[in-house]
């Protein structure tokens, strides 16, 4: 069974719903993200810390000069002259709305990290009839997004600081700068970059979505940009080319990293191994082969594999299964929610809306913010890939199936216990995040610890899971903690 092709069969009125709703969803998350980052901008120390994030580590490119575009055309040239009339007739004429030039007044990627999320949240409750939301998908969706974001900002900054071309508004006094990019070069233009890679990548990953509308929204950012008199339309069409050759990249790596491959494996039977579990005994794992799934910065799946887990009836697990049968008639109240809270979506999309509030609430800069996108997402794909390698060796029947006097706080899902994915990624996306915001590090290893704990208190996790998810995870967040300190950001 191949998970990513398992689509329902919607009627053609539900499917145009649909594709209104996304539409609406994500342009209103660019209007409410967007304007907090428009009314507040980054410090100019923020840019200043940005301008030599040409020579950052790239993921996908050789380096962020291997797409670095020729000189734009000389400022006071005929080309140049001609862009800005151009400029100056399109902002007389109104033809691009205020709303849409404050959507995209801030920062380059928000509009489509919410556009993701959304997504996400869409197809999550659709499981496990449809599996494009997975907790492992979830994690992969926003790993490639977010590479490609980064490796297209790279690829502009390095651009920007070589040719160092001044802003429309800057260049000639006929044009009114409707956005403040405190001296920030325009060319190339990082959000036409930013939204061309975006566009390209999730019409990859979601092809069975209206894919038009996410490059109408490639289209509408670049054409925001310049009726702000920001940016040449020259400095748009530079962007969008790098940012389709970044797109061509993560994808050509996404098509090659395993996860479109079916699943031809069996369940195998025995005692103390997975069982499909209430209430719906799925029969199919959810993406047993994902342990092999290519990862970015561990060397395979397999690399921190733990030691087997206590055996069935060993004292170790024994008391482990009591302490969920106890559970199961005194969990209270606090118990109960934080489990729901955990269970509400992929854990990794929880701890990707974390990210998105505190990149807002400390106005980092967009390189800034995409470099913490992109490790924090890269160590929860990678935290996947190792838990799931371990979970589809061992093959550990969830405690509903070793004791039936075990009763869970909402439905087990589908795929062996041992280690909790939960725990997994949560530890190592609590170590990303102490590493990007050492002044709230307790504060996210408090979150990691509560996710985990969160598995035990719904009794479908037992606390070995927990305890060897937390371990694994850790050395996964300071593995890409590690590449972080050397990819050469201050």
């Amino acid at each position: 069974m191949n998970d990513r092709l398992v689509l329902p069969v919607m009627s053609r009125r539900i499917a145009r719903r649909r594709r209104t709703v996304l539409r609406a969803l994500a342009l209103g998350a660019c209007v409410v993200t967007l304007a907090t980052c428009s009314d507040a901008p980054s410090a100019p120390s923020a840019v200043d810390a940005e301008s030599g994030a040409g020579a950052w580590r790239t993921w996908v490119l050789a380096n962020a000069s291997e797409l670095r575009p020729p000189a734009p055309a000389a400022a006071g040239s005929p080309d140049a002259a001609r862009e800005i009339d151009a400029i100056v007739s399109m902002q007389a004429a109104g033809t691009v709305p205020a709303a849409t030039i404050a959507r995209w007044s801030g920062s380059p990627s928000a509009a489509w990290d919410s556009t993701a999320l959304h997504l996400l949240d869409f197809y999550f409750p659709l499981l496990p009839d449809v599996r494009l939301a997975t907790p492992a998908r979830a994690s992969r969706v926003m790993a490639l997004l977010h590479v490609a974001i980064y490796d297209a900002l790279l690829a502009t900054w390095d651009a920007k600081y070589v040719h160092r071309r001044v802003s429309p508004a800057d260049a000639d006094a006929r044009v009114r700068a409707k956005i403040d990019v405190q001296g920030v070069p325009s060319y190339p233009s990082e959000h036409a970059a930013v939204a061309a890679a975006a566009a390209a990548v999730l019409s990859d990953l979601f092809p069975t979505e209206d894919t038009l509308a996410f490059h109408a929204m490639a289209r509408e950012a670049g054409e925001a940009r310049v009726a702000a008199g920001v940016a040449y339309p020259s400095d748009v069409s530079a962007g969008a080319d790098i940012g389709r050759a970044v797109a061509a990249r993560v994808i050509a790596r996404a098509h090659a990293d395993g996860a479109m491959q079916p699943w031809t494996g069996t369940v195998p039977i025995g005692a103390g191994l997975w069982q499909p579990t209430p209430n719906k005994y799925v029969r199919v794992p959810f993406d047993a082969a994902a342990g092999s799934w290519r990862t970015w910065v561990i060397a395979s799946g397999d690399v921190y594999r733990p030691a087997p887990p206590p055996a069935p009836g060993s004292p170790a697990f024994q008391r482990d299964v009591a302490e969920l049968r106890t559970l199961s008639t005194s969990r209270t109240v606090q118990q109960a929610n934080m489990a729901r809270y955990w269970a509400t979506d992929a854990p990794s999309v929880i701890w990707e809306k974390y990210l998105r509030s505190e990149i807002d609430a400390r106005r980092l800069g967009p390189v800034r913010a995409a470099r913490a996108q992109a490790l924090a997402s890269v160590a929860m794909y990678d935290a996947f890939v190792a838990c799931w390698d371990t979970k589809f060796h061992y093959w550990v029947a969830r405690p509903v199936t070793m004791d039936s006097a075990i009763r869970t706080a909402f439905p087990t899902p589908p795929f062996p216990s041992y280690p909790s994915g939960h725990s997994t990624i949560s530890s190592a996306a609590g170590e990303v995040f102490a590493e990007l915001f050492p002044d709230s590090a307790a504060v996210y290893r408090q979150r990691a610890v509560d996710a985990s704990y969160s598995r035990v208190y719904a009794a479908v996790h037992y606390r070995f899971d927990v305890d060897v998810g937390d371990s694994l995870g850790i050395r996964v967040g300071r593995a890409v903690v590690a590449r972080a300190r050397s990819d050469g950001a201050p």
